[in-house]
């Protein structure tokens, strides 16, 4: 029998979450790229372009906020 599609668009029976996890992990380094502007990507970038260097944490973090929130949450393990 083959796998269908639920109503969000996943597939039954595979895990369940991935866009919800990377959404949290992109809002977190864009938190540390806001929070450590010394990295060396964002001096570089400060140099060549300073306005979206200043720009660029903030806009990562915002998407991977909003990426997470709006994505299925992943399915957690229960203990028996």
């Amino acid at each position: 029998m083959p796998e269908t599609k639920s109503r969000t668009g996943a597939m039954d029976g595979k895990p369940k979450g991935g866009r919800a996890l990377f959404g949290a992990a992109m809002a977190i380094v864009g938190a540390l790229a806001a929070v450590h502007p010394a990295n060396a990507l964002l001096v570089a970038l400060n140099q060549v372009v300073p306005q979206l260097a200043a720009a660029l944490p903030p806009v990562i973090t915002a998407c991977g906020a909003l990426l997470a929130a709006l994505s299925e949450p992943p399915d957690m393990a229960r203990r028996k």
